[in-house]
């Protein structure tokens, strides 16, 4: 009884697993679950490699449990090559190089007086002779003839027209000569005169300078030496040679001289120092109607005695301006004429 029993479920388990086996045959293939990624592991370090220190372990609520480690420092980051730009603009605030500086509203001759310098009550206007010289271009052509005239430096331009006209009129020369032909050129001369100045009906003022009286450009004229070493010279350009080119200069042969008299008005103003003694001791020309009036104020002036001014009731040095005008007459006396090697012509 107890065999057939175990018999039985015998065959019944080897029908169940018979089942499965042809169930497992027919049913759908399903996809394998996915493999899952493997997680990344680092290789080991070689034998003769140290192993590093164990990395920090951040502070928890107990520090005393947190390992006593020296913290990691960060590398020192290298700053790059800086690329040359050339110089820095300048700023607003850099500081200039130069200081402007301005000129002072007072005048420096000038002084605030409490009686003024005075004139003699007639100041002297002597007769008086005085040198000058007047330099001339003069175009000469191949024949001799004075063809045109300029007065480069003239000391009595009261006298301009009736000097160009004794050049154009009553001179004429020898040509210039150059490999033995005559050319045409600019003749250059300097004539010496003796000038009698005789004043006429002048009237004088004198007037004090002050630190607000407005600075005057001076007139300038100068010694003749300096200034014909200082002229610079111009090739002519027309067509003429050159007087420091050519073998013989021209010369003069005949010389009439018609500007010899003068009788009109004359202006002039300077300004002069006066000392505390009442003596002029310098003077500054202003303003000349003819440049030969300044050699003469000069010697005009030194001989008067004039009242000084007064600062707290004592004399003391002061710069006047002088005005000078009326009536004169020149008498011209040509003393000598000189030949110069060097172009006045201006072109």
């Amino acid at each position: 009884m107890g065999q057939a029993r175990y018999l039985g479920l015998a065959l019944a388990l080897a029908a169940a697993v018979g089942s499965f086996a042809a169930a497992s045959q027919t049913a759908p293939q399903t996809a394998p679950p996915p493999t899952p990624t493997p997680v990344e592991t680092q290789a080991p370090l070689p034998a003769d490699t140290p192993t590093p220190p164990p990395a920090p372990v951040p502070a928890t609520a107990t520090p005393a449990a947190a390992p006593a480690t020296a913290p990691t420092l960060a590398p020192t980051p290298v700053p790059p090559t800086p690329v040359p730009m050339g110089p820095p603009p300048r700023r607003l605030l850099d500081t200039p190089i130069v200081s402007v500086s301005h000129l002072s509203a007072d005048n420096p001759f000038g002084l605030a007086v409490e009686e003024p310098a005075g004139l003699p009550p007639k100041p002297a206007f002597a007769e008086t002779v005085v040198p000058a010289s007047l330099f001339a271009a003069v175009r000469v052509d191949t024949s001799g003839k004075v063809v045109q005239s300029r007065l480069i430096r003239d000391p009595i331009p009261s006298l301009a027209a009736e000097s160009r006209r004794s050049f154009e009129q009553r001179w004429a020369f020898d040509p210039a000569v150059k490999r033995g032909q005559p050319v045409e050129t600019w003749a250059s001369v300097r004539l010496d005169f003796q000038v009698e100045v005789r004043p006429r009906e002048e009237q004088a003022t004198l007037t004090p300078v002050t630190p607000a009286t407005p600075l005057p450009p001076p007139f300038v004229w100068g010694e003749d030496a300096k200034w014909y070493e200082s002229y610079r010279t111009s090739p002519p350009t027309d067509g003429t040679v050159p007087v420091e080119q050519v073998d013989t200069a021209p010369v003069p042969k005949k010389t009439k001289w018609s500007a010899d008299s003068y009788r009109g008005p004359f202006s002039c103003h300077l300004w002069i120092k006066v000392n505390a003694a009442g003596r002029v001791e310098k003077m500054i020309p202003i303003q000349a109607s003819d440049p030969v009036l300044v050699p003469y104020m000069r010697r005009t002036v030194s001989t008067w005695i004039l009242r000084p001014a007064r600062v707290k009731g004592q004399p003391v040095d002061t710069w006047n301006e002088l005005s000078v005008s009326g009536q004169l007459s020149y008498s011209i006396d040509l003393k000598q004429i000189n030949n110069l090697r060097k172009t006045l012509a201006t072109p």
